[in-house]
């Protein structure tokens, strides 16, 4: 049975759900702030009074918006008084509808990056493999170069050594030169 390796660079339905999951558990926990363009399913509301946040919580509550759970770091309403001033900080769930919508175009911006992301990997790859050929190619080239010189330096060994043999030849059967390779 041959183990078959999975196609590196595609989408994967599996993959991109468990980017979606991620992104879904993100968005659940995260406060969103009027500062921020992050999405998250609670809301942060900071009405200027402590009677403007009780008409601001009962329009939400109509509009289907629900109070934060209290979290150990956390409460739904928040209020600090001081002789001067108070703040209110209202922490409202989304209605489940609006969760939908946010988390559909979260998915469609996942998805998105996702397909961007294999992209960038997969161009990064076939730069990888086409430089591993180049190198391969260079080195072949490189070793060819060098064989070649090499059976050129052979090729000019053997022809001075062909002429050193007839030169040799010559002064001996001149009588110039003794067998032996001594002079005559």
């Amino acid at each position: 049975m041959s183990k078959l390796t999975p196609m590196q660079h595609i989408f994967s339905e599996s993959e991109y759900q468990a980017l979606c999951a991620g992104a879904k558990i993100a968005y659940q926990a995260h406060i969103e702030v009027p500062h921020s363009s992050l999405k998250g399913a609670i809301v942060e509301f900071r009405p200027k009074t402590l009677t403007e946040a009780l008409e601001v919580y009962h329009e939400l509550r109509v509009e289907g918006w629900s109070l934060m759970e209290t979290t150990s770091y956390l409460e739904g309403v928040r209020i600090f008084e001081a002789p001067l001033a108070s703040f209110v900080s209202l922490y409202m769930c989304k209605p489940q509808k609006q969760q939908e919508t946010d988390l559909e175009a979260i998915n469609a911006q996942v998805k998105a990056d996702y397909e961007k992301e294999l992209e960038r990997r997969l161009e990064a790859e076939v730069e990888r493999q086409v430089q591993l050929v180049l190198a391969k190619q260079d080195r072949d080239n490189q070793l060819a170069a060098e064989q070649e010189r090499s059976n050129r330096e052979q090729e000019v060994r053997d022809e001075l050594a062909a002429s050193r043999a007839k030169l040799r030849d010559q002064l001996i059967e001149s009588g110039k030169l003794n067998i032996d390779g001594s002079a005559a």
